[in-house]
């Protein structure tokens, strides 16, 4: 549906279709009475038990409730702006569905990690999950309960669990992918953006099929199949950018309908999942036949099985396109955010350097490693500050309940969806002084050390997400994230471009998406000195 069709009530969709299709078979107005029907009746049927009333919200329109207020894009500033009116439990409606905005980490506690098994379930995803089949993989899979969700939960955990992470042959792998984004990097230094996406994406593919990319050739297919996945991934989950999540029922509607071109977006983006699913697992199946496998997420479930059937092979499809897309857009956003936090902010980059100057070594002699990390206090200042600043995913995963629930007061009843605001919870000034100020020093104590900070102002603790729905590549990510920004800071100068007049370009801080990423930006990165270069060249 275009953004010029009318956005008042239902019912607007049944005109919007006849005024731009006039000849449309007269089944729509079946549809529209439906839609009409269906929408009053959730809004007149659920919302409070007697006895307690809802939590506060803002007021909105009859049927619709708050659909129309809610941005297509940068929900969680509308959202932000709604907790700061009406407090750390906000409910709205949509289309007649009950949603609860969560507005700090202690409220998120209570709900979404002490009450896990109420607030652990999905709420229904139409676009994202049944249409494109997300619904497959561990993202918006059903769950606590469900032996699918639990068989996901243990093949996480065994394979990228907080021991299996620290793996030396995980280590090795992260260091060599940090290593190939430097030499991407120093020969074109302007596509920083398309290289963190590959190399990120690289060592993903490595990890899950054991699948090496080139760190050389500017592309790669198997990359650009999963890249091309992502992109409908993300714009799929983007809350209110398709409004078959709003009306299920028009899942239904065929393709040629009038104002149904949503189902042909979603069958081209569901083609491009299955080949996600599809080829990179026929390359691992015919390396483990081969007996050449290299060891990878799929390849040790395959040897585990000796003899997969139909179901196990689903399994393992679902499972690591799922570590794909619970990396491969949000750590390449924590990597453009600091490159652009470097390009603002020469001074913090500066201290950062003369750390690891001190520690690594200020003669090139080797690059930073994961030895390094606990000598490395303003640099994991920095790491804590990218997280805190722009968080990759500002509203998480939406989780929906199980059953009627109160809290404070307040009842939330069955089949709510609640949204935790990430956003909201890392720009708190009452935790964060000066929260949009990229500045490190808040997580340092007055002699320099790492504060041991309490889980309500802890970025790591906030940003993956709450109780059975936390991201379990956490520590992957986190081991990523390090790597690639010690070794850029410590070979890599980062600094502002220059215009045609000589001027410097200042760039706008200016984010957006669901997995949320700096808009375009210019800067230029160069070689701290000949020796860096050398180094990079050395370590090849």
């Amino acid at each position: 549906m275009s953004s010029a069709a009318p956005r008042t009530t239902v019912v607007a969709y049944y005109y919007y279709c006849q005024a731009t299709a006039p000849s449309a078979p007269r089944i729509l107005d079946a549809i529209a009475l439906t839609l009409f029907i269906a929408s009053l009746w959730k809004v007149l049927a659920g919302g409070r038990r007697r006895d307690l009333p809802s939590p506060p919200g803002p007021p909105g329109q009859l049927l619709v409730g708050h659909t129309w207020q809610i941005p297509k894009d940068r929900q969680w500033l509308k959202f932000d702006e709604w907790i700061r009116r009406y407090g750390n439990l906000v409910r709205i409606t949509v289309m007649g569905q009950p949603t609860v905005i969560l507005g700090s980490f202690q409220v998120a506690k209570d709900l979404l990690d002490d009450r896990g098994t109420v607030y652990s379930d999905r709420p229904v995803a139409v676009m994202a999950g049944e249409l494109v089949g997300w619904n497959r993989g561990l993202g918006y899979a059903p769950g606590p309960h469900s032996a699918r969700f639990r068989e996901f939960r243990r093949l996480f955990h065994q394979f990228m669990g907080p021991r299996p992470s620290q793996d030396a042959s995980i280590l090795d792998a992260q260091e060599r992918s940090a290593h190939q984004l430097l030499i991407r990097l120093l020969y074109r230094p302007d596509a920083f953006i398309t290289h963190v996406r590959q190399i990120t994406g690289a060592f993903i593919l490595q990890t899950a099929y054991g699948y090496t990319v080139s760190p050389t050739e500017p592309s790669d297919p198997l990359v650009d199949i999963a890249e091309t996945a992502m992109q409908g991934f993300a714009r799929a989950s983007e809350p209110g950018s398709f409004l078959v999540d709003y009306i299920p029922w028009l899942k239904y509607v065929p393709g040629w309908f009038p104002g149904a071109g949503f189902q042909k977006t979603a069958l081209s983006m569901r083609r491009d999942l299955e080949t996600l699913y599809d080829v990179p697992f026929a390359f691992v199946t015919e390396q483990v036949s081969a007996g050449k496998a290299h060891k990878s997420f799929t390849s040790v479930y395959l040897e585990e099985k000796e003899t997969p059937n139909r179901q196990d092979e689903e399994l393992i499809k679902a499972a690591s396109a799922s570590l794909y897309s619970g990396g491969a857009d949000t750590t390449p956003s924590s990597l453009a955010s600091f490159i652009l936090a470097m390009t603002l902010h020469p001074e913090i980059q500066e201290r950062a350097q003369a750390e690891l100057d001190l520690i690594v070594g200020s003669d090139f002699h080797r690059l930073p490693t994961f030895a390094d990390r606990s000598s490395l206090p303003y640099v994991n200042a920095i790491i804590l500050e990218v997280l805190r600043w722009y968080p990759a995913v500002p509203l998480g995963l939406p989780h929906c309940l199980t059953e009627d629930d109160h809290y404070e007061g307040y009842f939330i009843p069955k089949g709510t969806t609640v949204w935790a605001n990430i956003w909201t919870m890392l720009h708190d000034p009452a935790i964060f002084h000066d929260p949009s100020i990229f500045r490190p020093e808040r997580f340092l104590t007055a002699g320099g050390t790492l504060r041991q900070l309490e889980k309500h102002e802890d970025p790591v603790e906030i940003g993956f997400g709450f109780g059975r729905r936390i991201c379990p590549g956490m520590f992957l990510a986190m081991n990523s994230i390090y790597i690639a920004i010690v070794q850029m800071l410590y070979v890599f100068t980062i600094s502002k471009s220059l215009d045609e007049d000589g001027n410097q370009i200042i760039p706008e801080v200016e984010f957006d998406g669901f997995i949320c990423h700096p808009r375009p930006f210019k800067c230029t990165i160069k070689p701290r000195s000949p020796d860096a270069e050398a180094l990079i060249f050395r370590e090849i």
